[in-house]
């Protein structure tokens, strides 16, 4: 390596290790989130073992979801290992959420290709989707990333909508993954609006970049996937 390029490269170095410290800060308290939950929530090596049966009231599955609550801050939680996707996780949520003649907003625009399936308006007909069951749907679009707040208010004054359904992560479009302060944003303004609507929080690949989660700044609920 000739001597201008490893000038350039520790000056770069230079120019991105507040980012990388940045990183690192949060990846430490996050860590000691979990291993504060594991100690609260006092796991014990009786919660690792397997179990047979019908696992009705299994102590470590009950453990790992009274872990995830103290984590995430909510007042209760779900976790299995059944849940084979995002996707899934999302489409069990809405289902259990939403009844015929309900309406769902999304306030991130068009979500990923997978979920408008589950919705009713992507291209693949599903007599299983949710508009297949009288469920309405309708969305408002993101401007430079940011949220379109005065066409939000303005919805929630004009129409009753039972869930505002909120997509963090980018999926597979090109605009930038929503952060913590701009979701907390949305919530204060959605709630000065409406106190009883529904704030879903799409939270795949959201978790942990972060020192705040969701939950705990207003969000009703939270979906994710394991990975």
């Amino acid at each position: 390596m000739n001597q201008d390029l490893q000038q350039l490269t520790k000056q770069v170095e230079q120019e991105i290790k507040p980012i990388f410290e940045k990183i690192e800060e949060i990846c430490e308290k996050n860590s000691q989130k979990v291993l504060r939950a594991f100690q609260e929530c006092k796991l014990q090596e009786a919660h690792l073992n397997s179990s047979t049966g019908y696992g009705i009231d299994e102590i470590g599955r009950n453990k790992i979801e009274e872990i995830y609550s103290h984590i995430f801050h909510a007042e209760d939680s779900l976790v299995r290992t059944q849940f084979i996707s995002g996707t899934h996780a999302l489409a069990i949520t809405l289902f259990g959420l939403l009844r015929p003649g309900d309406t769902m907003l999304s306030i991130t625009g068009e979500p990923y290709d997978t979920l408008q399936t589950v919705i009713g308006i992507g291209k693949e007909k599903s007599e299983s989707s949710l508009k297949a069951f009288h469920i309405n749907y309708e969305q408002i679009d993101l401007k430079e990333n940011e949220f379109d707040i005065p066409s939000i208010q303005q919805k929630l004054q004009n129409q009753k909508i039972k869930l505002i359904e909120i997509q963090r992560s980018r999926g597979y479009s090109t605009r930038k993954s929503l952060t913590v302060e701009q979701i907390e944003e949305a919530i204060k303004a959605i709630r000065k609006v409406d106190k009883q609507v529904i704030i879903m929080v799409d939270n795949c690949y959201g978790e942990f970049v972060q020192a705040k989660e969701p939950i705990e700044i207003g969000a009703d609920i939270m979906v994710r996937i394991i990975d």
